[in-house]
């Protein structure tokens, strides 16, 4: 009697701990499905976007500002890359200088620097081939710097937001841009003319670029001005992404090099000051014994912070073009003109020549002209290009 009772009442007992364990899993069941639902549609090309401009702002969600570098994708493996290394004697398009066939082939890279005194010094511009400079809002300017060959840069930065008119300079190129952010303006430009667009701030293209916030001895700077990149790392991750690598067959570069410029029967230029508004110039000085010019931003030298080297130039060009308020920006956003044509200066070896220059169209190169029509030539070396508004000019001395 005692054991038909006590199974009795184990009964009711099972029954419980079956209905708990089909409940439970029920449960686990209903959250798996709403979470499976809840991430349906989502593309890790969103990852990192938020709503707020993505012009200058810098952000990632996953990382800590105090540390140095952001979670990233482990590096890929090595894939087949277009050879460089033919062996065949060539010149570098951007300066002159001579290099390997396959790397003067090779599409240039142009990194869009800061150019603000709490960021400086900048990293990696001793190496560059060419610099732009040019203006944006609030009577600043930015640089542009093009590099034939990147793999040698130690740390190039900080990296700033792009522009339109960054974009169609990085087009004359047919450069790969690498930026951090960009303006709406400069993201319709991206896809109107198809320019491959490495973008820190958003996208799925953030492998390349880390943050440090060390990067100028001695002065922890802004997470604002921490953003930069190697060659190295920009030499592993281009090829995971879907941009020609090369030059096409018929692209066309129109710069014209001597082992002497143009400039030679010029008036004298042992100092040019550059203005690009009424609070910011840029002065080169001219060393003679090198035949080189070196650069003040203000009263500040440009110098590199990856080594404290001075870079210097052997060819200053002056682009002077129509700047204007873009109407509508509530950020005070400018148009800068560069197709058409306009007049300028050439400055080399301690001498400065007025020349004229031209562009087509936002496909085609920069094409400059002595006065008389005829091609402009540069000297052999690297080049800094100054864009300044047509009611500014430059001084000589």
């Amino acid at each position: 009697m005692s054991r038909h009772l006590q199974k009795k009442k184990s009964i009711p007992t099972i029954q419980k701990v079956l209905i708990g364990m089909i409940t439970a899993a029920l449960l686990v069941l209903v959250i798996l499905i709403v979470y499976g639902v809840s991430t349906l549609g989502h593309s890790p090309d969103n990852d990192h976007i938020d709503n707020r401009d993505p012009d200058d702002t810098i952000f990632d969600d996953d990382w800590d500002p105090d540390e140095d570098e952001p979670p990233r994708r482990p590096d890929p493996s090595p894939r087949p890359r277009p050879e460089l290394d033919t062996g065949i004697e060539h010149f570098n398009p951007l300066t002159g200088e001579v290099m390997d066939l396959g790397l003067a082939r090779a599409r240039p890279i142009a990194i869009v620097l800061n150019n603000l005194a709490e960021a400086l010094p900048i990293n990696g511009v001793s190496k560059a081939d060419i610099i732009y400079e040019y203006p944006v809002e609030g009577g600043l300017t930015r640089m542009l710097a093009l590099y034939q060959d990147i793999s040698g840069v130690e740390k190039a930065g900080s990296i700033r937001s792009a522009r339109h008119y960054t974009v169609q300079l990085a087009h004359s190129h047919d450069a790969i841009l690498v930026a951090a952010g960009r303006s709406p303006q400069a993201q319709q430009e991206v896809r109107s003319l198809n320019v491959p667009f490495l973008n820190e701030v958003e996208g799925p293209l953030r492998d390349a670029f880390f943050r440090d916030r060390n990067r100028i001895p001695g002065q922890r700077v802004d997470n604002l001005h921490s953003v930069v990149t190697t060659g190295q790392r920009l030499m592993l991750w281009l090829p995971e992404y879907d941009f020609r690598l090369m030059h096409e067959d018929s692209y066309e570069q129109t710069f014209v090099f001597k082992d002497e410029g143009s400039s030679r029967n010029g008036l004298t230029a042992n100092e040019a000051t550059v203005r690009y508004s009424s609070s910011r110039s840029t002065t080169f000085t001219y060393n003679s014994s090198e035949n080189l010019y070196y650069v003040r931003h203000a009263s500040r030298e440009f110098t590199d912070a990856n080594d404290n080297s001075k870079p210097a130039f052997k060819n200053i060009l002056i682009i002077k073009t129509s700047v204007s308020l873009i109407q509508g920006d509530d950020s005070g956003r400018l148009n800068v003109t560069t197709t058409g044509n306009g007049t300028g200066y050439y400055i080399s070896d301690g001498k400065y020549i007025e020349i004229n220059w031209s562009r087509a169209d936002q496909s085609s190169p920069f094409r400059y002209t002595l006065t008389n029509g005829n091609p402009l030539e540069l000297g052999v070396g690297k080049t800094y290009i100054c864009i300044i508004p047509t009611n500014q000019d430059a001084t000589f001395s």
